[in-house]
């Protein structure tokens, strides 16, 4: 069994950043994820502020900060977290060993959300996304439809609108994006925004073929793109008693949750806003705690 001084779980922006502060701090650390670095930035099209970078891809950003972590050889290990055990020390069980350690850093992020409808488990990622600059070369020169009234729904529907022949973006309530994304959707003249409206049915026989909404319209499209928020990823904690609020981590303001040794950072914590330089700061807080109490 490997022994370290902390684990950071999750590679996005927070993850990313504490495994940076840890290392300048000389703290022996293992970084895990799932998937690849980056979170949520590999979801998003256009990053327009975050400081020090004017305009960038979500992606480019995610392997600008993989590669500053790669240059400071730190190598991101690819394996997912099962369960967290708190014993003297804890232990972090993974697919195929299991980690002792003094520190955890949570920083795994949200799962998307879902609409609850028949047939979205058998047609995601087919016909379904929760990612535009993932998926929507394959919607080129077609019709789709963006769930969402938040910024990632707004910046989605403008990245497609270069792409697809028609983008309907679909919001329950008001819009709440903010006003430069507001100001250049209305510039796209192949988008057309519709509210307030819910889907309350998929259409779809092999493949997607449109949604009904609650006023009784039917809309023919050929894919759909969900940004409608989501859940702290959080089941691999269940065991910790870790004190929680609508499913997101409470800690302080030094990242500390109520179960010593264990820091929460980024999406999964409670706060007031969910932003990328948020994000990085949580983690920065959370690895300089840990380091300032070796």
């Amino acid at each position: 069994m490997r022994r370290v001084k902390c684990v950071i779980v999750g590679a996005g922006p927070a993850g990313m950043t504490a495994a940076i502060y840890l290392k300048r701090a000389g703290i022996d650390f293992v970084i895990v994820d799932k998937g690849a670095p980056g979170g949520e930035l590999l979801k998003t099209s256009v990053i327009e502020n975050y400081p020090g970078v004017s305009n960038v891809a979500g992606p480019d950003l995610a392997m600008k900060m993989n590669n500053q972590l790669k240059d400071l050889g730190i190598k991101i290990e690819f394996n997912e977290v099962l369960d967290i055990i708190k014993e003297k020390k804890f232990i972090v069980k993974l697919k195929d060993e299991e980690i002792m350690t003094d520190n955890v850093i949570l920083a795994t992020g949200r799962i998307p959300n879902k609409l609850g409808l028949e047939g979205e488990e058998k047609f995601t990622s087919r016909g379904i996304s929760f990612c535009a600059p993932c998926d929507g070369s394959f919607y080129k020169d077609k019709v789709v439809a963006i769930i969402g009234g938040g910024d990632t729904a707004l910046t989605d529907a403008i990245y497609m609108a270069s792409l697809a022949k028609k983008v309907y973006l679909i919001v329950r309530g008001e819009i709440k994006a903010s006003s430069v994304l507001v100001q250049r959707l209305k510039t796209k003249e192949n988008v057309t925004i519709i509210k307030p409206a819910k889907v309350t049915k998929l259409i779809y026989n092999e493949k997607i073929e449109g949604i009904l909404l609650d006023n009784g319209s039917e809309i023919q499209l050929d894919g759909i793109f969900y940004a409608i928020g989501g859940k702290p990823n959080l089941i691999y904690v269940n065991s910790l008693g870790l004190e929680m609020d609508n499913g997101y981590l409470i800690v302080n303001n030094k990242m500390e949750s109520n179960v010593k040794g264990i820091y929460g950072a980024g999406d999964i914590i409670k706060k007031d806003y969910y932003q990328i330089v948020t994000a990085t700061s949580d983690g920065a807080i959370a690895a300089l705690t840990i380091s300032g109490k070796e």
